[in-house]
């Protein structure tokens, strides 16, 4: 798409049209173009027929290009400026505002796929806001920066729904995901993965809070169990590993270290009413 755009531009920018009585010599082959309508032909194919002044395409115009492009619309200072369309050979279609010969404004790409753009372009690229219609039914609505999405909403078919920053077209920054089933996660994110500190909530009314890698609870963090029990402490792989506290929901509570979920190693148990008592554990097991 990018090379079309500047084949075009380097099109309407040639030397053969940029003088009054050297272009009329050289290309122009029907009508007048002092002030009316006339036909400008390049030496390989590509031809101009519309409105001009002064030998200059000014008004309405229909670009053709031999690589099977057409643009119908207007033009100004040799350039498309204003409102056209722009047919491509593969069957893709651009209806909109342009300036200096590129996207810029607002706009609608059509594929032949089926899918849509809707929305605001700047230099030739989606920029502002705009909407994409994917071919499954999924769709991006907010903010687009350099042709890529920026800031807004992505929502699936399968009614998931991701609400925040992106970068490469992937969730990256901060946003919030809410899964069709209910969960959610608010929080970091990296390359599509939950990647930072950030907040989860089970549907089950479990929750936690703290630092996650790709996609994992992993570093430190609280955990909130549906039964008003809670753990304070390291994670990795989802599971409680490294020092921490597990804090009963009767008041009791036990410190020690833990390992792939399951307490390993020595620590203290002290209940509610502040009596203490040292436990070792091996996987799980109580030792003493």
């Amino acid at each position: 798409m990018k090379k079309q755009i500047l084949l075009t531009l380097c099109l309407l920018s040639s030397p053969l049209i940029s003088s009054g009585g050297h272009a009329a010599e050289n290309g122009w082959i029907r009508g007048s173009c002092e002030n009316g309508t006339s036909t400008y032909r390049w030496t390989d194919g590509n031809r101009y027929d519309g409105q001009c002044v002064n030998n200059l395409f000014q008004g309405q115009g229909t670009l053709t290009l031999t690589n099977g492009d057409r643009y119908e619309g207007q033009f100004r200072n040799n350039q498309k400026n204003g409102r056209g369309v722009y047919f491509f050979a593969n069957g893709d279609r651009y209806e909109g505002q342009f300036a200096n010969a590129l996207r810029h404004g607002q706009g609608v790409l059509t594929r032949t796929n089926g899918e849509r753009y809707v929305g605001q372009y700047q230099n030739g690229k989606k920029s502002g806001r705009g909407t994409f219609y994917f071919l499954n039914g999924d769709r991006f609505e907010g903010q687009w920066r350099a042709g890529e999405q920026s800031q807004g909403t992505f929502r699936w078919e399968n009614g998931n729904r991701y609400e925040g920053q992106f970068r490469s077209a992937k969730r990256h920054g901060q946003g919030t995901f809410n899964w069709a089933h209910g969960n959610s996660y608010t929080g970091q994110w990296r390359d599509n993965q939950q990647y930072g500190r950030g907040e989860k909530k089970w549907t089950n009314g479990e929750r936690y809070e703290g630092q996650w890698q790709n996609d994992e609870m992993s570093g430190q963090g609280t955990f909130y169990y549906a039964n008003g029990n809670r753990f304070d402490g390291g994670f990795q792989d989802n599971k409680n590993s490294g020092q921490g506290t597990y804090f009963f929901s009767n008041g009791d509570r036990y410190v020690d270290p833990w390992l792939r979920g399951e307490r390993d190693g020595r620590g203290t148990y002290t209940d509610a009413r502040g009596n203490s008592q040292a436990m070792e554990f091996r996987g799980g097991q109580r030792l003493n």
